[in-house]
């Protein structure tokens, strides 16, 4: 279903495609069904977009919560972000959320990270567990992080897709921006 939806612009241009298509053969020939085959299109139109509405994908979901996470840190609360994490949540070295939390906390992250960027977000596939996506993005942190007043970064997450509403991350692994099989560690 998310592949459907995924590449929406391309069902469209198609479709619209199709139209211009169909015009320009009517202009030439004059057949009868030009209408009836306008109308076809239109309500295929109509109807693909509302399924696009209707249609919440694991790619869209995990855009909200980048997005809820990244808001929350540019206020300065990266403690109150991590109300997107998930209780099981665990770092590559086998950090959980407690720990992760303490680590933050001990390192003074909020003063030291000011903002996160995520951009380039995708759905690189099902994740570990029936109800797990992976989602891939590109990471801008920006603050005094390791020295760099900005840093860029290509993160894998594994997120929990929940029935009831948005997904929570599981866990994350940090990669090289330019050598992409390149696992980067922050020491948790």
């Amino acid at each position: 279903m998310d592949m459907l939806f995924e590449g929406r612009m391309a069902v469209y241009g198609c479709l619209i495609f199709c139209w211009v298509g169909l015009f320009l053969i009517w202009s030439f020939a004059k057949f009868n069904h030009f209408i009836t085959a306008t109308l076809a299109i239109a309500f295929l139109l109509a109807s693909y977009w509302v399924l696009d509405t209707l249609v919440v994908t694991n790619k869209e979901s995990a855009e909200l919560v980048l997005k809820n996470i990244s808001k929350e840190i540019k206020q300065g609360s990266i403690i109150s972000a991590l109300k997107h994490l998930d209780g099981r949540f665990i770092t590559a070295r086998g950090t959980d959320l407690k720990s992760f939390e303490a680590w933050l906390n001990r390192h003074q992250a909020e003063q030291l990270v000011k903002e996160i960027v995520f951009w380039d977000i995708e759905n690189i596939g099902p994740g570990t567990d029936k109800n797990t996506s992976k989602i891939s993005s590109m990471v801008k942190v920006k603050g005094n992080w390791g020295g760099f007043q900005e840093a860029i970064y290509r993160v894998e997450f594994l997120f929990q897709n929940k029935k009831d509403g948005a997904p929570s991350i599981l866990s994350f692994q940090i990669y090289d921006p330019i050598n992409q099989n390149n696992r980067l560690e922050i020491g948790i």
